[in-house]
C-alpha cells in the first residue's frame, strides 16, 4: 500500500480568474500549470477546464481548493461576481466522473490556512487565522489545531462580516461587508470615487507612496476595517496570530500599517499580524496536505 507521503496528489486551485494545478509530492509542487477560469456560469465548463490540466497518466488522488462555499462536495458561490456557477453544483461528483477518482474539495482560503498552519506562518500556534486580501477577502481558521469548515462550509468567511452598516451592497447580498471596504476591488472603487479618476489598487498604493493624501486615507480606512475585523474575531474565538497574504495584503507597507493600527486597540485585542509564508500556491499545497492528512468534509 502506498504511504500518503509517497503518493502524488493532483491538486487544483480554482479562482475567479484562473485555475492552477500541480502534482504535489509531500510538500513539493511539480509540473504546475494554469488556465483561465471559464466564466460561463456552467459548472460543467469548470470541470472540463480542470480535466484539461490533469496529467496524461492516471491519477490516484485529487484535491481541489476553490473559491466559494463547499458543502458535501457541492459548490455555491457566496459572491457570484467572483465565480459564476450554479448554486449547489455537484463539483466532487462531476470531477470523479471526469477524472475517475473521488476528490477532496475544500474552500481555497481554508486550504491556504491549513498550509500556513502546517508549514508557514501559523506553525507553533493553536488558534490561527489566515486572511488573503486580494480581489476579494478570504479567511481560513484553525482552532485548537483543527481546520474549521462548518456544517455548511461557511466557517471562516470573515470577508462577509459587517464592517459598515451604511455601506454599499456586497456581492453576497449583505450591506457593508468587510470585502466592500478593504479588498482590492473596494480600494479601486473607493479610490476612483475619491480621486475622480479610474485607478486600480496598485495605482492607489503608488499614489499614497508619492504623498497623495486622499489615496493614503482610502488605504487607512481599509487598514482600520481589517484591524477591527481581526479584533472581532479575536473576541469570538481568541485567535493567537493573524497571517495576511494576497496582492493587497502583501503590498509594501500594508502589514506594517495593520500592526501599527492594532497597537491602538485595547491590549486584550492585540495579536501578532504577520506576512503569510506559504506562497501564492498555498491553496494547492493546503488541499494536498489535507488529503494526505485524511481530512474529510462529511
Amino acid at each position: 500500500m502506498t504511504a500518503a507521503s509517497d503518493r502524488a496528489v493532483f491538486a487544483v486551485d480554482i479562482g475567479g480568474t484562473k485555475i492552477a494545478a500541480a502534482e504535489v509530492h509531500g510538500r513539493h509542487l511539480l509540473d504546475r500549470r494554469q488556465t483561465a477560469t471559464p466564466r460561463t456560469g456552467r459548472g460543467d465548463d469548470l470541470v472540463a477546464a480542470i480535466a484539461g490540466l490533469a496529467p496524461k497518466h492516471a491519477v490516484s488522488a485529487v484535491a481541489v481548493a476553490t473559491t466559494g462555499i463547499v458543502r458535501d462536495g457541492a459548490l455555491t458561490a457566496l459572491n457570484p461576481r467572483t465565480l459564476p456557477i450554479e448554486n449547489g453544483y455537484p463539483l466532487a461528483e462531476a470531477l470523479e466522473t471526469a477524472l475517475g477518482v473521488p476528490p477532496l474539495v475544500v474552500n481555497d482560503a481554508q486550504a491556504a490556512a491549513w498550509a500556513e498552519f502546517t508549514v508557514g506562518a501559523g506553525r507553533g500556534y493553536r488558534n490561527f487565522a489566515f486572511f488573503t486580501v486580494s480581489t476579494g477577502i478570504g479567511c481560513g481558521l484553525v482552532i485548537d489545531g483543527r481546520l474549521q469548515v462548518g456544517a455548511t462550509g461557511l466557517a471562516g468567511h470573515a470577508g462577509h462580516t459587517m464592517s459598515d452598516p451604511g455601506g454599499v451592497i456586497c456581492g453576497c447580498g449583505r450591506r457593508g461587508c468587510l470585502e466592500t471596504i478593504a479588498s482590492g476591488t473596494a480600494l479601486a472603487r473607493r479610490g476612483s470615487e475619491r480621486l475622480g479618476r479610474k485607478v486600480g489598487a496598485p495605482d492607489l498604493f503608488a499614489a499614497a507612496r508619492q504623498g497623495d493624501r486622499i489615496a493614503a486615507e482610502v488605504i487607512a480606512s481599509a487598514v482600520d476595517a481589517l484591524v477591527n475585523g481581526f479584533a472581532d474575531l479575536t473576541a469570538a474565538v481568541d485567535i493567537d496570530c493573524f497571517a495576511v497574504g494576497g496582492g493587497v495584503g502583501l503590498a509594501e507597507g500594508f502589514i506594517e500599517a495593520l500592526s501599527a493600527r492594532s497597537l491602538q486597540l485595547p491590549a486584550v485585542f492585540q495579536r501578532p499580524i504577520v506576512a503569510a509564508k506559504a506562497g501564492a500556491d498555498a491553496g494547492l499545497l493546503g488541499a494536498a496536505l489535507l488529503f494526505d492528512g485524511n481530512f474529510h468534509l462529511k
